[in-house]
This record gives structure tokens, sequence and C-alpha cells, in this order.
């Protein structure tokens, strides 16, 4: 019953919001730069992580930055290609791997910027919520 209350409500806020807006997330996913929702929604156990890949382009100075309550969560970052030496405007990837350490549902924003610019909005901002269901961890 639980579990069907919460699909109807992830239901009703796509469809007040908008279908891009909101993506369930599985995985081993990457998110190209144009197909990054605004909102990342995945049910785990308690211990068991959500991986995803997000585009980036290093090599002009945007990365992803995150944001998130470390007592909450373990937010693990592996940048792959467009790092220094990389042909300017080559892309990479972001392996990003979140685990939850609380019962509660985790809030984690990615933001897409050069981490210089300070008065400057990011280009794109992610928020992954990872919401712990019952049972243990297989």
């Amino acid at each position: 019953m639980k579990r069907l209350l919460r699909w109807l409500a992830v239901v009703a806020l796509i469809a007040f919001v908008g279908m891009d807006a909101m993506a369930e997330v599985k995985d081993g996913t990457t998110f190209w730069l144009g197909t990054v929702p605004k909102e990342l929604v995945a049910e785990r156990r308690m211990g068991e992580s959500v991986r995803f890949s997000l585009e980036e382009n290093a090599s002009t100075g945007f990365k992803w930055n995150v944001v998130s309550n470390t007592n909450e969560c373990t937010v693990v970052l592996k940048h792959r290609g467009g790092d220094k030496g990389a042909t300017c405007g080559a892309p990479g990837l972001l392996d990003v791997t979140v685990t939850s350490r609380v019962r509660t549902p985790v809030r984690v924003e990615f933001r897409y910027c050069r981490p210089w610019e300070k008065d400057v909005e990011p280009w794109k901002i992610l928020r992954l919520v990872v919401n712990t269901v019952s049972g243990e961890q297989q």
C-alpha cells in the first residue's frame, strides 16, 4: 500500500511540474548535459548506493559540485576524461555514488558551474532525493 501511495505521489508530481522535471534514476544511467532533469528520485534499502554518471566539461572549467549533509549520506565523485591536457571542449564524465546513512529521505544537490565564479548562477542544478525503503541490504 505504501509503495502504491508513493507511486501515485510521484505520478501526480510529474503531472504537476512537467515530464522533464523529474526522473527515477536507474543504476548506471548516464545523463548528458542536454538531458539532465531538475530532480532525480531513487528508492534504496539502507546502505545501498545510487550510481549514475553526469556529463561535464572540466577542460573549460565547468564541473559538477555537490552540496549535501555529510551526516546523512556518503557522496563519492570520480571524474573521468576532459581534464587538464585534454582538448579544450572535450567532454568528460563524473561518476556519482550516493549512499544513505539515515532512514529519512536524503537530498543532495549538484551544481554545474565554474567553482571560481562566485557571483554567477550555476549553469544547471540537479537535485537527488534518495528514499530509504524497508528491508535489509542485499
